[in-house]
């Protein structure tokens, strides 16, 4: 009889145990359920929105392609979704744009919006606006009027500057924006070559400790963050500055120039200056432009 009433009493806790484990296991998968639901609500709210943003960018691309004409633009099917533009105006659009995934819509609308005409565009070579110079230590005189500029890792950099007044217009948009510097002699030898936007104003007469009279600064004052790296070997080399020129015109940033540095260790290399005597060997600046509708 005591072990039927023990025998009764554990099977009595093993079933309320299982009982237990069963509740749990259906809680964890209806929280789970919601979860997944929230989940996957949030990331079609999030889908539908970014394809109504992508609808404007659209509209703009449209009309600044067309030639400051906007050519209306069916329904877009994008992966699961798909995006709805209406847009009015002519030189200044009116556009709402509404993104739909899986029922789910988001709607933005863009006011007056800008549009600049990608079918007449105009280049320009801003070298002969520029300076150049060459830091290094120990701090030597300035070495601007040299026929060549020199990097040494972490002992000579090249500061380069230009004047902006061909560009410095709100009515104009910087699509394209490339420095191309030519190495005075080929080498098997790869180096990488940095370019950094200096954060201080700084003169011809800079020197590896001054950036000009009344300022200090020690090899160089720029931001960490790299605007473009070049690998430098037996042919020219050419950096992408588009991001940079179009902050700079726009003021989003100062105009203070670039830094140009070896990024690796024990490495030198020199390059053809402005004071070059060849043309074709000097640098290059070139900037393509867009003008306001």
């Amino acid at each position: 009889m005591m072990l039927q009433r023990q025998g009764g009493a554990l099977l009595l806790m093993v079933s309320l145990l299982l009982a237990t484990l069963a509740a749990l296991a259906f809680g964890m998968n209806r929280a789970g359920g919601v979860e997944l639901r929230s989940i996957n609500d949030d990331y079609e709210e999030r889908a539908a929105a970014y394809l109504a943003e992508a609808g404007v960018a659209a509209a703009r691309w449209s009309g600044q392609v067309g030639g400051c004409t906007y050519r209306p633009l069916s329904p877009i099917p994008l992966g699961a979704g798909v995006v709805t533009i209406n847009a009015s105006g002519k030189d200044k659009i009116d556009v709402t744009a509404t993104g739909a995934v899986n029922g789910t819509t988001r709607t933005v609308t863009g006011t007056r919006l800008r549009l600049f005409d990608f079918t007449e565009t105009e280049t320009i070579d801003l070298a002969q606006d520029m300076i150049d110079t060459t830091i290094e230590q120990p701090s030597a005189g300035p070495l601007e009027l040299l026929q060549t500029l020199r990097l040494s890792s972490d002992k000579a950099h090249v500061l380069m500057s230009w004047d902006l007044d061909d560009i410095d217009d709100n009515d104009v948009l910087v699509l394209s924006a490339t420095l191309t510097l030519v190495p005075t002699a080929a080498s098997g030898v790869v180096r990488q070559v940095a370019v950094h936007r200096v954060t201080t104003p700084w003169d011809k007469s800079a020197t590896w400790i001054k950036a000009r009279p009344a300022s200090s600064w020690n090899g160089g004052i720029y931001a960490n963050a790299v605007v473009a790296t070049a690998s430098v070997g037996a042919a020219s080399a050419t950096w992408d500055l588009t991001g940079l020129f179009d902050s700079c015109a726009s003021k989003r940033l100062a105009a203070n120039g670039v830094l140009l540095r070896l990024v690796d260790s024990g490495q030198e290399v020199y390059f053809h200056s402005l004071e070059a005597a060849t043309s074709s060997r000097r640098p290059t600046l070139r900037v393509v432009l867009a003008e306001e509708c």
